[in-house]
């Protein structure tokens, strides 16, 4: 039994015990508010059931039909458990109103505000733990219950009040407590629920935690700056994807490399990170509209005949081809003839230059040429 499983079950025991303790302390003590608590306790054991069937959905492996895993699950049960709260405090406010129209001259009995007392202790101990068990595993939904049962502990607070003030000759105190822990309940109904919502609309971390991830980022090696960082929440598991610059002269993979170490950062540096997903960029096209009309096989068609024409003189060796800010940069390693002048070469070099210039898709030609067997490339 994993540890989620266990303190879920240790709270459904407890929420089971203190229901019954609250309802007949509340019905023997005369307290409206006890009971309100009771029936507030007793939503508590369907909230856990909640929390025990999407922790065991969420921890299934991942399958071909749910590569990203099942966390959302998590998600929904907490959207879930925050809807049924909000429920539950919109009945225990209607009660609250029924009881300040119709029975406000009841005293509560000191066996109620025990009763509250015993609730406060427990509850208070059952966030602790479940807190602290949620932190460790990074879950959501047990946060979520930890919560919750924080809420208990106020409302029974709010109810030691209302039945104390009750006691001492403000019999209308006790329903106002009920309806006040009715608001409380309602607060945290919403909380619960507009935080399980945003995981399951993809909602990006907040922004402290954006910025904390941007900066580790752009501290990494090889990254000159970085840009459209996006992530979003898949149960405890966090989803990223950044677009990094890097050198334009690196090679295919040297920008791998560089892109690997960002990945290797984040998820060692934020261990509930489930996969970052890193694409590399030349230069920075956050704000340009990059719209290429060539490829590489329509240069290698124009080279040919221009190469053909050349007699032979000139062999490639190697073609590259940059995307660079909107341009087409054309990059090309020749091997001459060692028979020929550097002049007849490099006339023949202005002529290859100058033919692929022409086409309206190329913005710049860079020619390298190598002279001898040593690799000596001179710039043209």
């Amino acid at each position: 039994m994993n540890s989620g499983t266990k303190v879920t079950l240790v709270g459904t025991a407890s929420n089971l015990v203190l229901s019954i303790i609250k309802f007949f302390g509340g019905i023997i003590g005369n307290s409206a508010a006890m009971v309100a608590d009771a029936v507030h306790s007793l939503s508590d054991l369907l909230t856990d059931v909640i929390v025990l069937i999407t922790i065991k959905i969420g921890q299934k492996p991942k399958d071909e039909d749910h590569p990203y895993g099942h966390g959302k699950a998590e998600s929904l049960g907490t959207t879930i458990i925050g809807f049924i709260i909000i429920l539950a405090g919109v009945g225990l406010a209607y009660e609250a109103w029924d009881i300040v129209q119709t029975e406000v001259s009841r005293i509560p009995e000191p066996l109620a505000a025990g009763t509250a007392l015993v609730s406060i202790f427990i509850k208070e101990w059952l966030f602790r733990y479940t807190r602290s068990v949620g932190k460790k595993t990074n879950s959501s939904i047990l946060l979520a219950n930890a919560w919750h049962h924080r809420s208990d502990a106020i409302s029974s607070i709010a109810a030691l009040i209302g039945i104390i003030g009750s006691m001492i000759g403000f019999p209308v105190l006790d329903p106002i407590a009920s309806a006040m822990v009715s608001f409380l309940i309602m607060k945290v109904g919403y909380e619960l629920t507009l935080g399980g919502f945003r995981d399951l609309m993809d909602t990006a971390l907040n922004d402290k935690d954006t910025q904390k991830l941007q900066a580790t980022i752009d501290n990494i090696s090889g990254v000159i700056t970085s840009h459209d960082l996006r992530t979003r929440r898949i149960g405890e598991e966090i989803l990223m994807d950044v677009h990094i610059q890097v050198d334009s002269d690196l090679t295919v993979t040297e920008g791998h490399e560089v892109a690997e170490r960002v990945r290797r950062q984040l998820i060692k540096n934020y261990p509930n990170t489930q996969d970052v997903l890193v694409h590399v960029d030349g230069y920075d096209d956050s704000e340009v509209e990059a719209i290429y009309n060539i490829s590489r096989n329509d240069v290698e068609i124009l080279l040919a005949p221009i190469l053909a024409s050349a007699e032979k003189v000139l062999r490639k060796t190697q073609l590259r081809l940059h995307h660079l800010k909107g341009e087409n940069i054309v990059e090309i390693y020749l091997h001459g003839d060692s028979t020929k002048t550097i002049d007849e070469i490099e006339a023949l070099l202005k002529e290859v230059k100058s033919s692929l210039l022409k086409n309206e898709h190329i913005d710049g030609v860079k020619l390298y040429l190598e002279v001898e067997s040593n690799n000596n490339y001179l710039t043209k």
